[in-house]
């Protein structure tokens, strides 16, 4: 008899639904036939307008909005407010939620958003299910305080700031496991070497490759940061990944490029183009990062979202895997000096970039909800 796992999500940026269909594809891969899999958008498909509207603003406070978006994060930290906030979502939002919980009948409810733990959980004890209840959080290193439900089954971090984070807010050691990020297992199984990948691709097989991406939505300065590498580092080619974003791409599509450049809109063969590629130009999204870790390749990172995004950038610069850099000019420079011959420096942030590699995160995830054993290396309660 097949088990249901319920995922509870919503589309606020692309790594919530990422790392539920990672974990689910982990699921699959170990468990073929035994689980049912449901993940669900809540604020989009279960609430009532204008809640359900809510994550269409997303794209636009993590880029021009992003001081809109740093006020909320940081008000809705407040215990009070945020008390306040999830009462009336709970309210207005309950008899939808209510009903679809109750026509699901989950066995395992898993969260995989900041905003479905406290109100899930509720949510989920009030539609009468007596179930276990998981938190898998998706934000690396700065976790807000709506992540952290002390009265969840367990709780799983990516990083050990992270769980040192939870404890803060409550969260019991022995409920606690840092696994990593959740990332798709084709990232585990790439087998072909970089010059081998480069001709499959298509692209020069001996020029360094620059990687240059926004997140699935194509936000940041891509177009800026890749006038400025065919400006000023002419010995590089360019693979631009443009994600869901049309005019990004129309407009990369359309100049006239001084050195080998591929243009891509949104991609499922990331583990190809990161095997084929000597440095990554991001933003600071965990799920990226996380990929290029296991890619085991440098990072510059080129903005983040403030907030949740914010300790990522330190976490990349304490460990020395990458630099940080806004200005096109400025990312132009440090790629051509990383790429200088006889410089040590790229090839050090390779291997440093290896070591924050946690590959087996959604294995070791799926595991957990299934209520198997893990390694003790990857399953560990933190401790002080």
């Amino acid at each position: 008899m097949t088990k249901r796992i319920l995922f509870l999500m919503s589309d606020t940026g692309g790594g919530h639904r990422a790392a539920a269909n990672a974990i689910s594809e982990a699921i699959h891969h170990l468990y073929p036939n035994q689980f049912d899999i449901v993940i669900e958008d809540i604020w989009v498909n279960d609430t009532p307008w204008p809640i359900r509207r809510l994550p269409r603003a997303y794209p636009w406070l993590a880029d021009s909005g992003t001081r809109w978006w740093l006020l909320f994060w940081q008000v809705t930290a407040r215990p009070p407010i945020r008390k306040g906030m999830m009462n009336t979502a709970y309210v207005l939002a309950r008899r939808r939620i209510l009903k679809f919980l109750r026509q699901t009948q989950p066995d395992i409810v898993v969260s995989v958003h900041p905003a479905m733990n406290h109100l899930g959980l509720r949510w989920v004890r009030r539609a009468g299910l007596n179930v276990p209840f998981y938190t898998v959080v998706t934000d690396m290193v700065t976790v807000h305080p709506t992540w952290i439900c002390p009265e969840v089954t367990h709780c799983m971090v990516p990083t050990e700031i992270a769980a040192a984070t939870a404890i803060s807010y409550g969260m019991p050691r022995e409920k606690l496991t840092v696994v990593g990020q959740p990332v798709q297992l084709k990232f585990t199984q790439q087998k072909g070497d970089k010059a081998t990948t480069r001709r499959q691709l298509g692209i020069h097989p001996q020029r360094p490759a620059i990687l240059i991406v926004g997140g699935g939505d194509g936000i940041g300065r891509v177009y800026d940061i890749a006038r400025a590498l065919a400006s000023h580092v002419p010995q590089v080619q360019l693979l631009i990944v443009a994600g869901r974003n049309k005019a990004l791409k129309q407009k990369l599509e359309g100049v006239n490029w001084e050195l080998p450049t591929h243009i891509f809109g949104f991609v499922d063969n990331m583990p190809d183009l990161m095997t084929a590629t000597d440095i990554l130009v991001t933003k600071a999204g965990p799920g990226t990062l996380s990929e290029a870790f296991i890619s085991g390749l440098p990072v510059i990172i080129s903005g983040f979202v403030p907030g949740q995004e914010a300790g990522n950038v330190d976490y990349v610069l304490e460990n020395d895997a990458g630099a940080f850099a806004t200005d096109p000019q400025e990312i132009a420079r440090i790629v051509r000096d990383w790429l200088q011959p006889g410089n040590p420096h790229l090839q050090q942030m390779t291997a440093n970039a290896a070591k924050l590699a946690r590959p087996n995160a959604s294995l070791d995830i799926a595991r957990i909800l299934a209520g198997q054993p893990v390694s003790q290396s990857a399953f560990q309660p933190v401790s002080q």
